[in-house]
């Protein structure tokens, strides 16, 4: 008989973050430093945090105006509150130079924008927005080009807001999670299908940049409502740099990541607008997945393109997990697994755990439709999760 206590010392549960801890993320060319800190750091203090995480401070450096501050108060158990203070920067290598015209200019439309208001506390759920498969870029389709899908972007981050100011009038949501699912660019040259580099209606530049402007207006759309917010994203296979169809850099060297990268260094030169705005963009590299602990729901995030095995979506889905649980990966107790990529909404709860297949954005298929005859609607997924919930969520709507 299973010594349960024993096989629990031996194989602990694992611990997800909630995106906001002391930490550090470095891949050996960009990365940001999280502290915990009684007051506000100066350059002596940043080297001696770099070299405490076992980085060389004379080789990595923070990024200037990249600083971000965030506060928030909590119960003392006496009546009273004290204040959590975290600091979060990016660093980069000292050698490093880019160019960064158009970030530049987004760094100076954001820096007009007012200051958000203090963040609130408590709250037993998060609002969660899966931002899946846009594919800007891709031309003319079912559903039409670029233009026909970013007012449908426009008009879900509309309804998303809607249905949040309705829920929180029924519901303790603590926070909001902005997740991107992969393929929110379209690429031109990935090999997906023959007619691509000819059919987009956008080149990697321009998807990129509008990529950009999209993600932050999701983020506009809701830092006003006083909680702390959650972004980040997960690679896609359309965002891969490919070379005679294969990926042929590092998984990380990705257009939907460096998405929300690059954003999270734009917000930066704002903190007093986007101060309760994280962007834990640490992530496992082995799987792209990241595994977030939702309110007490371990609730894990993948694009889909690695799900090899099954007859439909959520065959391939629950296989996959399934393995990952055996394997004791870092999404192995996912208790919610959310996926994009087949571009149709799937859920099931057939395993005990639930399994989402978030729809797309993008125009549709018309090479997919005649061949096969099926199609599916675009739409974007809102939903509650936390521990409250019987099934750790509730209140999904597509918007």
């Amino acid at each position: 008989m299973v010594d349960l206590n024993e096989f629990e010392r031996k194989y602990p549960k694992p611990e997800h973050p909630k995106g906001w801890e002391p930490s550090l993320q470095w891949d050996g060319t960009k990365g940001t430093i999280t502290a915990s800190l009684s007051n506000e750091p100066d350059d002596s203090v940043w080297a001696e945090l770099i070299a405490d995480w076992g980085l060389d401070p004379t080789r990595t450096q923070v990024v200037n105006g990249s600083l971000q501050i965030r506060a928030w108060d909590v119960s003392d158990g006496n009546g009273g509150s004290r204040r959590h203070k975290y600091y979060r920067a990016t660093i980069a290598p000292r050698e490093v130079q880019r160019d960064q015209a158009d970030i530049d200019a987004l760094c100076k439309l954001v820096e007009k924008r007012k200051p958000s208001k203090p963040v609130k506390t408590g709250g037993d759920s998060a609002f969660v927005v899966l931002l899946s498969d846009w594919q800007i870029g891709k031309g003319c389709e079912v559903r039409g080009g670029t233009p026909e899908t970013v007012e449908r972007i426009h008009q879900a981050i509309d309804e998303s807001v809607a249905r949040l100011k309705y829920l929180i009038k029924n519901y303790k949501v603590g926070a909001i999670y902005l997740v991107g699912l992969g393929d929110l660019v379209e690429g031109c040259s990935g090999d997906w299908y023959a007619m691509q580099t000819w059919s987009a209606d956008l080149n990697d530049r321009e998807q990129d940049k509008l990529v950009r402007r999209l993600i932050l207006e999701v983020i506009d759309a809701f830092v006003d409502f006083e909680l702390p917010i959650v972004c980040t994203g997960i690679p896609g296979n359309h965002g891969e740099n490919r070379k005679n169809g294969k990926a042929f850099t590092d998984w990380l060297d990705n257009r939907d990541y460096a998405a929300f990268e690059t954003v999270s260094e734009i917000c930066a030169q704002n903190p007093d607008r986007y101060k309760h705005v994280t962007f834990p963009l640490e992530m496992c590299e082995d799987d792209l997945t990241v595994t977030f602990d939702i309110f007490g729901v371990p609730t894990a995030f993948a694009h889909g393109h690695q799900f090899r095995s099954g007859a439909n979506a959520q065959a391939k889905m629950e296989t996959w997990l399934k393995g990952q649980a055996l394997g004791r990966t870092g999404v192995a107790d996912a208790q919610i697994l959310f996926a994009g990529h087949l571009h149709h909404f799937v859920i099931s709860e057939s395993t005990g755990r639930t399994v989402i297949q978030c729809p797309a954005m993008d125009g549709g298929s018309r090479w997919f439709q005649s061949t096969s005859g099926a199609g599916a609607p675009a739409g974007m997924v809102t939903i509650l999760i936390g521990s409250p919930f019987p099934r750790g969520w509730s209140e999904l709507l597509i918007v």
